[in-house]
């Protein structure tokens, strides 16, 4: 698994790889904003990393096949995505691994708290929660 800096049209190709097939991604994510497809999700998203001035956008690839995505900006962990048949211990553990090593120490990652899953997944990884409420949670790696 390596990770290159993709353009924006690949940016876009890359959401819709990490989230296709995710019918739990719905229910995870951001409750202000209604979502019913894939490309609703992708909209979004992209309005909104659309917002940091500098963020690098980083496709995530498994033998030159793009399977997920991950884009920060500094310090910290803007967005994140990894295609379904993928999120398996030894390529999550791979797939963090690519981000810790990029970031630079500490990194942070602010997450709507319904999103429980990436939560788990930062948790599981070495992160830890620096501070939550109903609607978000931060968390840092160290």
């Amino acid at each position: 698994m390596i990770a290159k800096t993709i353009t924006y049209r690949e940016f876009e190709k890359a959401i819709r790889v990490a989230f296709d097939d995710d019918a739990d991604v719905y229910k995870l994510y951001d409750p202000k904003v209604p979502v019913q497809n894939v490309d609703d999700i992708i909209r979004d998203i992209v309005l909104k990393v659309r917002t940091y001035e500098n963020a690098v956008y980083k496709g995530v690839f498994e033998k030159d096949k793009l399977i997920g995505y991950y884009v920060y900006e500094d310090n910290s962990l803007v967005s994140f995505g990894l295609n379904i048949q993928y999120r398996v211990r030894n390529y999550l553990r791979e797939f963090f691994g690519i981000i810790k090593k990029e970031l630079t120490k500490p990194f942070f990652c602010v997450l709507h708290s319904r999103n429980v899953r990436a939560v788990k997944f930062l948790l599981k990884h070495g992160c830890s929660v620096n501070n939550t409420n109903p609607l978000q949670t931060q968390l840092i790696y160290k």
